[in-house]
């Protein structure tokens, strides 16, 4: 999986994404097995990510590296891979809940997530993120230095929980 950081981690569309991967250049990528310009297109996958107006279904490219053989998902740091809920509404779900206010209000804002997703996103949260940011005293503060200091230092999105290689690629132009 490889990571692309973006500056917006709060807009989604089809459009969006599409001119991500359009201005991405993808000679520069490095696959996991650490060779750059060996990334090819390989295929799409449908994912759906959970917005305030319904659940989007988001067209993700597959690269395949021409050395080693693997693929990867080409994702926007705004989604947590292997999840629908998108990153921001989870960081807003995890900051109320630091902070002891309402994590539940993202449930008004996004009607597509419910009281089960927000227990979900702690739960996930506290058993499997909140020492790793403690003992590398990451803060929560700040969502874009949050995503480098997790890929610094676990080589994982924040709230990314299964275990799959994950490359940050910070340089889009």
């Amino acid at each position: 999986m490889i990571t692309i950081s973006a500056k917006d981690y709060n807009h989604f569309s089809q459009d969006a994404y599409d001119s991500l991967i359009a201005f991405l250049q993808i000679h520069r990528v490095r696959c996991s097995c650490g060779h750059a310009g060996c990334l090819k297109i390989h295929s799409y996958y449908v994912r759906g990510v959970l917005l305030p107006d319904g659940s989007l279904p988001l067209r993700i490219l597959r690269v395949i590296c021409s050395v080693c053989g693997h693929t990867h998902a080409i994702l926007p740091a705004s989604l947590v891979p292997y999840d629908r809920i998108p990153l921001a509404d989870q960081h807003r779900i995890i900051l109320a809940y630091d902070d002891g206010s309402d994590p539940f209000a993202v449930c008004e804002d996004n009607l597509q997530i419910d009281e089960n997703n927000v227990k979900s996103v702690i739960r996930r949260y506290v058993r499997f993120w909140l020492q790793r940011l403690l003992s590398e005293e990451l803060s929560l503060t700040s969502l874009a230095e949050l995503i480098r200091g997790c890929f610094a230092h676990y080589s994982m999105q924040f709230m990314q929980i299964r275990r799959t290689t994950n490359r940050l690629f910070a340089d889009t132009t």
